[in-house]
Order: C-alpha cells, then sequence, then structure tokens
C-alpha cells in the first residue's frame, strides 16, 4: 500500500523533531539561548515604558554588559526627572548612583528583588546579576507551543550555594533557533509572581533577537512593563572605565 505523501511528511516532521529533542541538553538549550540574545558583550539601547493603573510613563537606557566577568553599567538618559541614575555591577556587588543625592547607594542581595524604577523589572533583571546557566541546574521538560512558537520546556532549580532570588523558573524557548519565547518566574513556595514575554523577532546587531521584552507581575493584569530595544552591539570590545566607581559617580 503507497502511503500519502502528507502522512509521510507529518511522520518525518515528528521524527525530525523527537530526534532533535533527545539530542540537545537542557543546559545547551540555555546555553545556547542566552548567547543568541546577549552574546559575550553588549552594549544597547532601550525604551522601557512602565504602565501603572492610573499612569504611564517612559525611560530611555543604555547598558554595557560583559558576560564572562560578570560587570555590568546602565545609565537612564530621559526624562529629565530620571537623567543620571546610573546602575553599576561588579561581581555579586550593585551600586545605583542617585543624581537629586549626588552619592551611589549599594544594594545588598536582599534589595536585588525589588521594583527598578518602579517597574516590573527587578535591580536583578537589570543588571543581570544572577546568570541562569551558572546559578541554576537545568532539566528539559518537553516541548509545546508558545504564542504561535514550537519551544522547548526548560525547568531551572537553584543551585544550593547560589545567592538567587527565584525558587524556580520555567524557561521556553524556540525549537528552530533556541531565541527565548517566555520566562515564568516562581518564589520559592512554587507560587508564579511574574511572566516575562518576548516579541518583535528581528535582525539586529549582526543577529535575530528578540526586541520586545513584556514583564507581567502576576495578580496585576492591567499594570505592566515593555522594554524595548531600539539599537545593539554585540562582541566588540568595551573600554574598562566603563564599569567605575568614577564613571558610576561623574557629574
Amino acid at each position: 500500500m503507497k502511503i500519502p505523501a502528507s502522512i509521510m511528511l507529518a511522520a518525518m516532521t515528528i521524527l525530525g523533531l523527537s530526534s532533535r529533542a533527545d539530542a540537545v541538553t537542557a543546559r545547551e538549550i540555555i546555553e545556547a539561548s542566552e548567547g543568541a540574545v546577549r552574546g559575550d558583550t553588549q552594549v544597547s539601547v532601550y525604551a522601557i515604558t512602565v504602565k501603572a493603573r492610573k499612569w504611564t510613563r517612559t525611560m530611555e537606557l543604555k547598558s554595557w554588559e560583559v558576560r564572562s566577568r560578570k560587570k555590568s553599567f546602565a545609565e537612564i538618559y530621559a526624562p529629565a526627572k530620571d537623567a543620571g541614575n546610573r546602575f553599576l555591577l561588579i561581581d555579586q556587588n550593585m551600586r545605583h548612583y542617585v543624581p537629586e543625592l549626588q552619592q551611589d547607594i549599594k544594594i545588598s542581595p536582599s534589595m536585588m528583588l525589588q521594583a527598578w524604577m518602579g517597574s516590573d523589572f527587578t535591580n536583578d533583571d537589570i543588571v543581570k546579576e544572577s546568570s541562569i546557566t551558572v546559578d541554576y541546574d537545568h532539566e528539559l521538560d518537553g516541548t509545546g507551543t508558545v504564542d504561535g512558537h514550537e519551544c522547548y520546556r526548560v525547568v531551572l532549580t537553584p543551585r544550593p550555594e547560589a545567592a538567587v532570588v527565584w525558587g524556580k523558573i520555567v524557561y521556553f524557548a524556540r525549537l528552530s533557533d533556541y531565541l527565548p519565547v517566555r520566562q515564568e518566574f516562581y518564589n520559592e513556595h512554587g507560587a508564579l509572581k511574574k511572566t516575562l514575554s518576548y516579541g518583535n523577532f528581528a535582525f539586529m546587531g549582526g543577529r535575530t533577537i528578540p526586541t520586545w521584552y513584556k514583564m507581567q507581575t502576576s495578580g496585576r493584569e492591567d499594570q505592566y512593563t515593555v522594554m524595548e530595544i531600539r539599537d545593539a552591539l554585540f562582541n566588540t570590545p568595551i573600554p574598562d572605565y566603563i564599569f567605575t566607581i568614577q564613571n558610576l559617580t561623574r557629574r
């Protein structure tokens, strides 16, 4: 009996996806996803819009990051009332320069989960103090469709020695290129606290990346924060002076 071509094609597709899922490990998926989105170094310009119940505001920010050295620096340029706020991370030490006070404030580990500039992002989200490739164990938990994309589902649980803020992260990455589609953040009691959605996949900085990030806090459906990447440059040298206290506190 001759098997119809449509059935044969469907069977080959299923077998191909199955073999691909078996061939890749959870850690490889996360490393490929993080590497595709961030590179080893990254310089980016963002527009961050915070939507509250009664108001909306947009900030413009530029950030510099060297993943391998766990260093990052970010500065707000607009609006005027927020301009000059700067954030520096070296290893696990984060500092925030407040221009109104003309001083820098050390952010303790207990404050990393606090809201960043009144948004749904945390201090940890902005400076990326936690590393999901280093601080978490990874388990591949099958595949599924998320926002129209066929995705791997990877469950991340913190390692005992890791100083992280989440009890669990569920990470969805596309089968086709490992780019992230969604992250779900759970506390130590297993309750979903926040969801980060990715969209507007576009070619920027020499690679395809999601250029739209939406952070939604659970239980606040009418409040959220959207981060849009307006420009990005990957894997280029960043001067050492960027990651200094002098640069942080300059006037």
